[in-house]
């Protein structure tokens, strides 16, 4: 049996060879060099490439190469009964907490105001609270988010999460559910977005969330695009319920030319550089659901489908 390898357009061998150095004697194939569909037993993919997944009779597994797995889900094709595994590191991203720093800092030190303040030539000093004076909200706290969270709660800033399962975690309040959902949202001064997209999550940062904020919170968007009602968040913006906004994902990437979320002064464009994704953090988890696959083992990091995360 084979393991298929595709990074739709991005470059595959750095993949395919990283695979093959931590998994000897496996018969790691690229599209093509596909040879028999028949052989494949598992794909470590961005997305499925194309044809029908029918193509694949044994296809056993399937690994995500991204944290986001809502572009294989909504795949119709793909049968009940194929797990899906994601592969990222089980400590989480040192990039994407290391980022989700700089912003939280950025916002707390109100960097985005005294940005607009100096595109007029305006001299101001803004009220300053301190870090144990800020509240920082986490719309989840999954594998990726709890140690960006964390560190962000080392830095001495109050955080409180918002989940659709129990956690515990030291140093974090925990807001549980749809029913503490508006509780969570009136203690955030700042959010940060970290949710997977499912039909329950889609448009979620919308003109009812921003209304229920303090007034001047600030956004952090690092989650999917399709999280955010864009004219929500400008008209948000311009009557001065949202001080500022950071996104570093969107509906349509890259984003168009002559997209009003350009040119706002209060908010901040990143081109989705949250992190940059190296074989040499997702191919070791890749091999260990391969081992457990093989052996009836349970899966690490299964992806709940009905959750859709």
């Amino acid at each position: 049996m084979a393991i298929l390898v595709y990074t739709g357009p991005n470059p595959a061998t750095p993949w395919a060879d990283a695979l093959r150095a931590i998994m000897p004697g496996e018969d790691i194939r690229l599209i093509d060099q596909l040879g028999d569909p028949g052989d494949i037993e598992s794909v470590l993919v961005i997305r499925f490439p194309p044809g029908p997944i029918s193509q694949f009779p044994n296809l056993r597994m399937v690994g995500s190469i991204t944290a986001a797995v809502d572009g294989l889900l909504s795949n119709k094709d793909l049968p009940d009964g194929i797990p899906v595994v994601r592969c990222g590191a089980p400590g989480g991203d040192a990039e994407i907490t290391e980022y989700t720093l700089l912003h939280v800092l950025r916002h707390h030190r109100r960097l985005p105001e005294y940005a607009e303040a100096q595109s007029r030539s305006e001299w101001i000093k803004l009220d300053q609270p301190l870090a144990a004076e800020r509240r920082v909200g986490f719309l989840g706290l999954g594998l990726v988010a709890r140690p960006a969270a964390e560190a962000v709660r080392d830095m001495g800033f109050n955080v409180a999460a918002w989940t659709r399962s129990p956690k515990d975690v030291t140093g974090i309040e925990i807001f549980q559910g749809d029913d503490a959902f508006d509780a969570f949202l009136a203690r955030s001064d700042i959010i940060v977005n970290f949710l997977p997209v499912t039909e329950r999550t889609t448009d979620i940062l919308n003109a009812e969330t921003f209304s229920k904020l303090p007034d001047r919170a600030a956004v952090i968007n690092i989650g999917r695009g399709e999280h955010v009602v864009d004219a929500d968040l400008i008209a948000a913006l311009d009557a001065g319920k949202l001080s500022a906004a950071t996104l570093d994902v969107y509906r349509t990437e890259p984003l168009s030319i002559g997209d009003p979320l350009w040119t706002h002064p209060l908010i901040t464009i990143m081109p989705h550089t949250s992190r940059r994704i190296r074989p040499a953090n997702i191919v070791p988890q890749f091999a260990e659901a391969m081992r457990a696959l093989r052996a009836g083992d349970a899966l690490p990091q299964l992806v709940d489908r009905i959750a859709g995360y």
